[in-house]
């Protein structure tokens, strides 16, 4: 009788220790979603400051320094090097996000990729609409560090 009540107690406590085990996963999974979207509304608030940046009235400089850069020139080959892949990029920090006790300071490039028709041939009207052309830019932000699990990257084409 006292061997069956061990053996019983052994399989409560198995199948205790197996629930425990599924739910500190469950914790582990539940906080890496709240990890990556502060990473992700961050990254977002960096998207919205460039836009500020760029905006019409705001005179921006792309240089390429505070993460301005002016319009990519293609490579010998005719291909293009990506900015946002490129480690030597100097990407330009953003307002820190608050959230809790985690506060992560998205980042952000914008590149000027010149004017582009505002609707579809507006360039072959005679006479051209003063609205035809409008600058456009490419802004990439980005929440999180390189290597990290939840960095995430968010990238637009804007015109103000």
């Amino acid at each position: 009788m006292l061997v069956v009540a061990l053996v019983m107690l052994i399989a409560i406590m198995l199948l205790g220790l197996n629930s425990l085990r599924g739910s500190s996963l469950q914790v582990r999974m539940g906080s890496g979603i709240y990890d990556r979207q502060i990473a992700f509304h961050a990254a977002e608030s960096g998207l919205r400051q460039a836009e500020a940046a760029v905006a019409i009235g705001a005179n921006p400089v792309f240089d390429g320094t505070n993460g301005l850069f002016p319009t990519p020139v293609p490579l010998s080959n005719g291909t293009f090097v990506d900015r946002w892949t490129n480690a030597a990029t100097a990407w330009r920090d953003a307002t820190a996000v608050a959230s809790g006790p985690k506060t992560p300071t998205p980042q952000y490039i914008a590149e000027d990729l010149g004017e582009w028709e505002s609707w579809y041939l507006c360039n072959n009207a005679f006479p051209k609409d003063a609205l035809c052309l409008a600058p456009v830019y490419r802004i990439t932000a980005r929440s999180g560090s390189a290597g990290n699990a939840n960095q995430i990257m968010l990238q637009e084409t804007f015109r103000p």
